[in-house]
């Protein structure tokens, strides 16, 4: 990473989204970084967060990538009653520093990395355990996570057929490539090889999905925590893994998944596996690593181009 100079980048959303790398390099770049965390090369204390509003937080997501020497810090929030406000419900920033000296090189819009980053996370999980022969996805919630995760699985299967369901009129007709519209959730997982929940993250959800709702083969990627998968499908699962196992054990101490078993293995580790499960459980709750990552790739894109708007310190 070059030295200090005397200005800040700033990247907006806009910026980033011009910047950030094409979709399968994203995938291939989330699973990097699930490796190098699984083989101890992340360094990643568990995040801090404040609760202002019921339902809402802020969490402090630092992060330091030693092989590729990259130290960043995503500060976030959820609040699940922004859409209605006419707001976003995750908004944030992304702070880089030089590595060498700490010294602050980079602010940046933090939604459109992170919106990215947990698509490409999921893809990753599809790249090694979807069913084989894998054809049709189901898409609980279609607000931005729904819409990335759509064009995710497109990419990595042009012929995709995703069946969506979202209980705000219109939004699952908003996906992109044209999806079937399910009047409800256990329509929607009709015949469906990959299941990918993004509902928000609330304290005291009441899940409906059980191991009936699900064939005899699944990929499981509830992105929203317990929203929706109850943990009758986790235990169902050959295998079930977590980004991170200390966050998801922080998080069951706290009153999430309540009666689930531990995971199995980090994604990281399973990732690096050699077995074909046919039940597979990913529950990608949202590292720091990977969007220091992310980051990481922006930031270095647009130097080259000379994107953004610096700022005197």
């Amino acid at each position: 990473m070059p030295s200090p100079s005397a200005e800040l980048l700033y990247l907006s959303r806009d910026d980033v989204r011009a910047l950030l790398p094409p979709i399968v390099e994203q995938v291939d770049l989330a699973e990097r970084t699930y490796r190098a965390m699984a083989s101890g090369d992340v360094e990643m204390p568990p995040k801090p967060g404040i609760h202002p509003r019921s339902d809402a937080f802020l969490h402090a997501m630092p992060a330091y990538l030693r092989d590729a020497d990259v130290a960043a810090l995503k500060w976030v929030s959820g609040y699940p009653d922004n859409p209605a406000r006419g707001l976003p419900y995750i908004s944030g920033l992304i702070v880089v520093n030089d590595a060498e000296t700490g010294v602050p090189e980079a602010v940046m819009d933090a939604a459109e990395i992170t919106a990215a980053r947990t698509a490409a996370a999921s893809g990753a999980c599809v790249r090694r355990f979807a069913p084989e022969g894998w054809r049709r996805a189901a898409i609980l919630g279609c607000g931005e996570q729904g819409r990335y995760h759509a064009a995710v699985l497109a990419e990595l299967k042009p012929d995709v057929e995703i069946a969506a369901f979202d209980p705000v009129p219109g939004r699952a007709e908003s996906l992109p490539g044209g999806v079937e519209v399910a009047s409800d959730p256990r329509a929607a997982l009709e015949g469906a090889d990959i299941l990918v929940t993004a509902g928000p993250i609330v304290d005291s959800p009441e899940p409906p999905i059980t191991p009936d709702w699900l064939g005899d083969r699944w990929l499981a990627l509830p992105i929203d925590f317990d929203f929706y998968v109850r943990r009758e499908v986790i235990a169902a699962a050959d295998l079930f893994a977590a980004d991170d196992v200390a966050q998801f054990e922080h998080y069951r101490a706290q009153g999430h998944f309540t009666g689930w078993p531990a995971p199995h293995a980090s994604t990281g580790e399973a990732l690096g596996g050699a077995e074909a499960p046919a039940r597979v459980a990913c529950v990608n709750l949202g590292v720091g690593a990977l969007d220091a990552a992310f980051a990481a790739a922006v930031l270095a894109r647009a130097r080259e181009e000379g994107a953004g708007t610096r700022l005197p310190r």
